[in-house]
């Protein structure tokens, strides 16, 4: 049951109409169509973008501080928190919505028993804990603990979610029900955890056949999983404001509408994806073999699908795009030679690049602009060269040294330089 008092009730009205406030401004549909013509392959200009760093590290003046305890409410009023946020310091492509997530109460066991690991619990001021990783997978009988996970929906509670929600913002913010859209899988992430890390990628040259099935066994289960969602009726669309990967939004006149239910998509009609950073120094052949080969069946469940996260990819970029028929958006990251990964992609794909967000970090924060306008430079005088259909995807931001201010700074200097090089 969901509790809450009066002053919450009149805490998330108050956010409510502020985000509404701004749904309501022009620029909104401007956004759109600059997410839309970027996906579609006609950019107008580069988009701008933000993503993933914790609130601690971004947290001023207690700005994105929840008050309320109830913990569905609290992720309500994060939410709201982080848009107001966003648009207060960051001039990027950020879309204010003017509606508000009834999320389905649903529940996913996971990996079981391969989920199992030690954590020290002294964690750092983000929450971090020291992780250390067991080896519950070392030989061909252990490949049948990877088990399809179980998934299960609470309508009871869904609709006690639906009933608070529709009450509390009543008049101020739409109420949309939503289940689940974020389709990203990383194989041989997982799969090399459970292997307890250590020399644990020496396998794929000492016991292929493990490998092997490993990969197969995994695609098999994780597909099945997503199939389990669409069966229940619980899967929202990723087309609109939503995260494709661990990328961007996936605007697109290319696949169906969300659905005015908010729930009830297939598959097909949205955007999955899939990485393997822990792949980033294996060759490409070792990639081919034992990432794409099983990747590209769990890809054919989609109408649209992206590759990549913080991975080098620049020199597997033929590979992948042999690999994935319906690939559309792809990941260049900042261990990526960027004007090699650019000229192979052209302009029939979408790339999510990922400047350098360590730069940020550095103790004389003067010298680092300097280095991040270069950086921006660069990348825009390419984008250009090339016609690349390019998102700039600030993210994996750890720490700022107590100092969001330097990504507020990086907003402002990206905005500047996309409009002097786009005008």
């Amino acid at each position: 049951m969901i509790s809450y008092t009066q002053q919450d009730v009149d805490r998330l009205r108050a956010l409510g109409r502020k985000v509404r406030e701004i749904a309501e401004l022009p620029i909104q549909k401007e956004r759109i169509q600059l997410w839309t013509n970027v996906n579609d392959l006609h950019m107008t200009k580069p988009v701008l973008y933000h993503r993933d760093t914790p609130p601690a590290v971004l947290n001023y003046n207690n700005e994105l501080t929840c008050q309320i305890q109830d913990p569905y409410l609290r992720s309500v009023e994060a939410d709201l928190l982080m848009r107001l946020y966003n648009w207060n310091h960051m001039p990027l492509d950020y879309v204010v919505e003017d509606s508000v997530k009834c999320q389905c109460a649903l529940s996913d066991s996971g990996w079981g028993e391969l989920e199992m690991y030690d954590a020290d619990l002294t964690k750092d001021r983000q929450g971090q804990a020291t992780v250390h990783f067991q080896e519950l997978i070392k030989t061909m009988d252990d490949v049948e603990k990877i088990k399809t996970p179980t998934v299960e929906h609470d309508e009871a509670e869904t609709q006690e979610r639906w009933r608070v929600m529709n009450e509390i913002f009543d008049g101020i913010l739409k109420v949309r029900m939503f289940g689940l859209c974020y389709l990203n899988v990383a194989p041989w992430d997982d799969i090399l955890e459970w292997m307890g890390m250590g020399d644990a990628m020496m396998r794929f040259y000492e016991d292929p056949d493990l490998m092997h099935a490993c990969a197969k066994r995994y695609i098999q289960c994780i597909s099945e999983r997503f199939q389990k969602y669409e069966k229940l009726g619980v899967l929202s669309s990723n087309n609109g404001y939503e995260n494709v990967m661990n990328n961007h939004p996936g605007y697109t006149t290319e696949l169906p509408p969300p659905p005015e239910s908010g729930i009830g998509c297939r598959l097909k009609d949205i955007w999955g994806g899939c990485s393997d950073q822990i792949m980033t120094s294996v060759s490409p052949a070792t990639s081919r073999e034992f990432g794409f080969a099983y990747e590209t069946a769990y890809a054919e469940l989609f109408g649209k699908f992206g590759y990549g996260c913080c991975e080098r990819l620049d020199h597997k970029i033929a590979d992948v795009i042999e690999a994935f028929p319906n690939l559309r958006m792809i990941s260049v990251s900042p261990y990526s030679k960027l004007e090699p990964a650019l000229e192979a992609l052209g302009t029939k794909y979408t790339v999510s690049y990922k400047p350098n967000s360590n730069v940020l970090f550095q103790p004389n924060f003067e010298e680092a602009k300097e280095l991040l306008r270069k950086e921006m430079e660069t990348a825009l005088h390419l984008c250009q060269k090339y016609n690349t259909n390019m998102v700039i995807n600030m993210k994996t931001i750890i720490t700022l040294r107590d100092e969001p201010q330097r990504l507020w700074w990086w907003s402002e200097m990206a905005r500047e330089m996309v409009e002097k090089y786009y005008n």
